[in-house]
């Protein structure tokens, strides 16, 4: 199930990267467009709000759980036994999913809200903006599963997904 799990945020981790580097190319070129030729590209500030941002900020939060990079302040936590702080991190990574898995439900209604209606947003064109709506439902849900397995192994005695990877050893 992990390896599953992994792979899924793997991909949308890739999608969300992909989505980085759309986005520097369309917004240097719109300003090389607008500086060289005045002429920049039509709703670029739609398209990055709407496309990019949210793709990069919602499509990678499970694959930041599973490097367990994101942010932690552990100034009483880390001076807790090991086992009693595994216990601490099940049960925070079991409240989280059940914030994250009622915001899955609430994004994927809105979601298929705006799906039924056909989104768009008016810049200087009118541009689809709904399958955008997926994102935060996709994102969410994945690391709500992310969390539920994490806290399924703590409690089970497993501590390997709290490992550091090698990748955030890198970094330190």
């Amino acid at each position: 199930m992990g390896r599953l799990l992994a792979g899924a945020a793997n991909i949308l981790a890739l999608v969300s990267g992909g989505a980085l580097l759309l986005m520097m190319l369309h917004v240097n070129l719109d300003v090389a467009m607008r500086y060289f030729f005045s002429a920049p590209f039509a709703n670029t500030v739609e398209i990055v709000s709407t496309y990019y941002i949210v793709a990069i900020v919602f499509l990678p939060l499970a694959i930041v759980e599973i490097l367990n990079a994101h942010i932690t302040v552990e100034i009483l936590a880390q001076h807790l036994p090991k086992r009693l702080y595994e216990l601490l991190i099940a049960a925070v990574a079991l409240v989280s999913s059940v914030y994250f898995a009622m915001f899955t439900v609430r994004s994927l209604e809105d979601a298929m809200q705006k799906f039924d209606v056909g989104e768009v947003a008016l810049g200087n064109s009118q541009i689809t903006v709904w399958p955008t709506r997926f994102y935060l439902p996709l994102g969410c849900g994945l690391i709500t599963l992310v969390l539920i397995h994490k806290a399924w192994r703590l409690f089970a005695g497993d501590s390997s997904v709290l490992a550091e990877s090698e990748e955030r050893k890198l970094v330190e």
